[in-house]
């Protein structure tokens, strides 16, 4: 109960002061492809926080269903607008974002006894997002995000993409 109030505290208190523009919020479902385990569906959100226009950080949490398999995922990565680099009102986006993420598969063969029931993972990862400005506070985005290496692996997925379209939300 108090990481849980915790974490509304700091939503709240990061959402109270941040300036015009800079909170933002995005939902994306799409392909969970590429993987030893082969390919299903994928849920993503992120709260994203621009220090300037052109570069932030993104927090984003995940599912991934795959056969047996239930991914989940919690990363902090880097965000790199190169369009707005050039033009800060332009239609069109590119972001190049990366970094690093805790997953755990829920799947029911694991039974042990680490963080979670499951498959506790640590990967790096590296993405793509191309985007389209509808209005000044959203956008439409199509990601693809590659997970090359995961590290502390007990199953068979050492490695997948996701290829997802969304919706973010500038507050």
């Amino acid at each position: 109960m108090k990481k849980i109030t915790f974490f509304f505290a700091l939503f709240s208190a990061c959402t109270t002061f941040a300036q015009e523009g800079k909170m933002g919020l995005q939902f994306n479902a799409g392909a969970h492809l590429m993987s030893e385990a082969g390919n299903g569906l994928s849920f993503n959100t992120a709260l994203t926080y621009n220090f300037v226009p052109s570069f932030g950080l993104k927090l984003d949490g995940g599912l991934d269903l795959v056969g047996a398999d239930n991914l989940n995922r919690l990363g902090l990565q880097l965000n790199l607008n190169v369009v707005k680099l050039a033009n800060k009102d332009a239609k069109f986006g590119l972001e190049l974002h990366g970094g690093a993420a805790l997953l755990n598969n829920g799947n029911s063969i694991f039974n042990d006894t680490y963080l979670l029931r499951g498959d506790d993972m640590i990967a790096i990862m590296a993405g793509l997002t191309p985007s389209f400005k509808v209005s000044d506070k959203v956008r439409i985005l199509i990601d693809a995000t590659y997970m090359p290496k995961l590290f502390k692996i007990d199953g068979v997925i050492t490695k997948y993409l996701n290829t997802t379209v969304g919706v973010a939300y500038q507050f």
